[in-house]
């Protein structure tokens, strides 16, 4: 299942490097994952949290849709 981010949320991700444009993956990554998960929406990537020994994980993401106010 594909994580859902804000676009502040992916702004400052990779802002600090941990998150990026699908442009950025090898085409063997990108073709993998949306075989894998029909929701991918095949444009940006982030690592996971650190599990219990540190390591991080690349795993595609998606943008929240953007929402109208009133007002």
């Amino acid at each position: 299942m594909t994580d859902t981010l804000t676009r502040p949320e992916l702004d400052l991700a990779t802002h600090l490097g941990v998150a990026g444009p699908a442009t950025d993956l090898q085409p063997t990554t990108v073709h993998r994952w949306q075989e894998s998960d029909p929701g991918w929406k095949g444009k940006h990537w982030a690592y996971t949290e650190p599990n219990d020994v540190g390591a991080r994980h690349l795993r595609p993401i998606n943008l929240t849709t953007r929402t109208k106010t009133d007002g």
